[in-house]
């Protein structure tokens, strides 16, 4: 199954395949539905809130919902009912299908080898970033401020000045079930989408200060549109044991293909190590990395993006998410 957020109204389901796809209105769906499933109705009402209201509910009780959310979505997709609340996928607008809008999102960095040999070639880092996992180092990162990130379609629009701003694409899970126990591997993947990381890279080559110190704000990440996800959550599907696949193209140019396959730190593992310092429960989000590919790794005359470019990151089954750069002077 398939949720979104649809922008100035509630949670959609979305049906049908890639080219005939069609969104959902679940409470508007739920309304109609009720002359002939008043029990359905009923059952899944408090679990899908207003315009920007939480998943957090539907995350801990998902067992009880799960079957009667498919239910619904069978009903629509043989012609049952709730039409007049369903209208093609084209003409939606989407925010961010975040669980929740105050979601702690942990950020995975260096997490594919090849991107950070890519790194290291061009700038100093670390010996354990570069050594990674088979340093026996754990897992590193960055958090990032849910209130930066940005829907399907959404402009990206860095501070003015920036010259080199990069870009990511990357998988996001959301943890479900209850509070995590801390240091264990064992989690279960509620949901994922694609994940669009746009990084300003200026401070790396000497061109600005932005961040300094033993401790930073990742504020070379965390600026207002500096993420993107979307345009879906795949909800309730086994994540693959052989990986999603992960590209990035640029106005129809292919910068990055790899898998989650490829990655050094697992999302079970990562959760393991963050949860023996913070808490993790259902609706946290841990973010993939990014695989080879990015402008950053051609240094500073890198293909960084420029004013007007079109960002397409594709993760398989879920979608394509775009988004346009605009670049202040």
């Amino acid at each position: 199954m398939k949720l979104v957020r649809i922008h100035g109204a509630g949670t959609g389901l979305l049906v049908g395949p890639p080219g005939r796809a069609a969104v959902v209105d679940i409470p508007r769906g739920l309304e109609e539905l009720g002359r002939g499933e008043p029990g359905l109705v009923a059952a899944l009402e408090p679990y899908f809130p207003a315009v920007g209201g939480s998943w957090l509910p539907l995350i801990e009780r998902w067992n009880e919902v799960r079957d009667l959310l498919r239910t619904l979505a069978e009903i629509v997709a043989d012609g049952q009912g709730v039409t007049s609340a369903a209208q093609p996928l084209a003409g939606v607008r989407l925010d961010p299908p975040l669980p929740d809008p105050g979601v702690r999102i942990f950020a995975l960095g260096g997490n594919f080898p090849a991107h950070a040999d890519g790194i290291a070639a061009i700038v100093d880092t670390p010996e354990s970033v570069r050594t990674g996992v088979e340093g026996g180092n754990p897992p590193w990162g960055f958090y990032v401020i849910p209130g930066t990130v940005i829907g399907q379609d959404g402009v990206v629009t860095p501070p003015s000045g920036i010259r080199k701003l990069d870009y990511e694409a990357e998988v996001a899970v959301v943890l479900g079930g209850g509070e995590h126990e801390p240091g264990s591997e064992a989690i279960d993947i509620w949901g994922y989408t694609a994940w669009s990381d746009f990084s300003i890279r200026d401070e790396v080559f000497g061109l600005m200060k932005l961040d300094h110190g033993p401790l930073t704000w990742s504020l070379c990440k965390n600026f207002r549109t500096g993420h993107s996800c979307g345009p879906c959550m795949v909800i309730d599907e086994p994540f693959p044991e052989s990986g999603l696949g992960i590209t990035c193209k640029i106005n129809g140019e292919l910068r990055q293909d790899g898998s989650t396959a490829g990655m050094q730190y697992t999302f079970a593992a990562t959760a393991a190590h963050v949860s023996r310092y913070a808490p993790l429960a259902g609706g946290d989000m841990i973010l993939s990395g990014t695989p080879a590919g990015t402008a950053i790794e051609g240094g500073l005359d890198g293909p960084y993006l420029k004013d007007g470019d079109h960002v397409e990151v594709g993760v398989e089954g879920v979608g394509v998410l775009r988004n346009d750069v605009v670049m202040r002077g």
